[in-house]
């Protein structure tokens, strides 16, 4: 308490000081302006380099942007919209392998994101894993080359892309959804996602993905983001016999790692069927 009472004393007689000195007030204020002035730099370069970061991952995840465009639009006959979207959930509900492999690819990653800062990891693992594999790095080209197979595959879907008609703005992917909640009701519930060996180092439960892809409110789409799915239509795929939704093998809530390379890993064991997603590690 004698030391406390000590500094709080000191700096009661700076402040009467300052106070009683009448000259030092002005010096204070000039001082005070110049260290706002000599400050203003570092703040814009930290903001900037917020929003740049941003808007990389943006133009990144917008170059595979699968079209939302008229998912409103319902045409005669038909319970779903004419959106690109729709197209390909179509394709995986009727179990359209062909059509899916030629317009989609063998292998592929769906994301769905929204426009903000959210999916920067995301976005770096993504990229990192693109790029390391372009460069055929040893790492993740390995000496099985088969454990890449194909080509880098992307599609993303933004969850909050937004139309307006008769001037309400209405959320397209909430319409996805509703349109194909059978596929999404498959998806928590089918009793295979939850087995699978990533869900399972996880302790992955159908509650997770209950809560990720159904809810009793049709009107409110229950999808966070960023998450990620895996399709597999290749034949080396050991979950294909096992897959209630065509081609889907993992779906991933949360793109582990503290790094943009770590997480370009768990991209890699992902499309490779290995480590956490191919054996229990527990």
């Amino acid at each position: 308490m004698v030391v406390l009472r000590a500094i709080g004393g000191f700096f009661a007689r700076i402040g009467r000081w300052i106070k009683e000195t009448a000259w030092i007030q002005p010096l204070l204020i000039v001082g005070a302006i110049f260290a706002v002035i000599f400050s203003i730099p570092h703040i814009i370069k930290g903001v900037s380099s917020w929003f740049d970061e941003s808007d990389s991952a943006n133009k990144f995840l917008t170059r595979y942007r699968l079209d939302l465009k008229d998912a409103n639009v319902v045409p005669d006959g038909k319970y779903v919209g004419k959106s690109k979207v729709d197209e390909f959930l179509t394709y995986v509900e009727d179990g359209e392998t062909e059509k899916i492999k030629t317009t989609y690819g063998e292998r592929f990653f769906v994301a769905f994101v929204k426009d903000d800062s959210s999916s920067k990891d995301l976005y770096g693992g993504l990229k990192t894993f693109k790029d390391k594999w372009a460069a055929k790095d040893q790492e993740f080209v390995g000496i099985d080359k088969n454990l890449l197979k194909g080509d880098f595959r992307l599609h993303t879907i933004y969850v909050d892309s937004t139309t307006t008609v008769d001037g309400e703005e209405i959320n397209l992917f909430d319409e996805v959804w509703t349109n194909h909640y059978p596929l999404f009701e498959t998806m928590a519930t089918s009793n295979y996602l939850e087995t699978t060996y990533y869900a399972m180092n996880h302790s992955y439960k159908v509650s997770d993905y209950e809560k990720a892809f159904t809810s009793t409110n049709l009107d409110a789409c229950p999808m966070n983001t960023p998450l990620v799915m895996f399709f597999d239509f290749s034949e080396d795929n050991p979950l294909k016999d096992n897959q209630k939704v065509s081609g889907l093998s993992d779906v991933i809530f949360t793109l582990e790692g503290s790094s943009d390379l770590e997480r370009a890993r768990t991209l890699k064991n992902c499309w490779s069927h290995t480590d956490k997603f191919g054996k229990l590690m527990k």
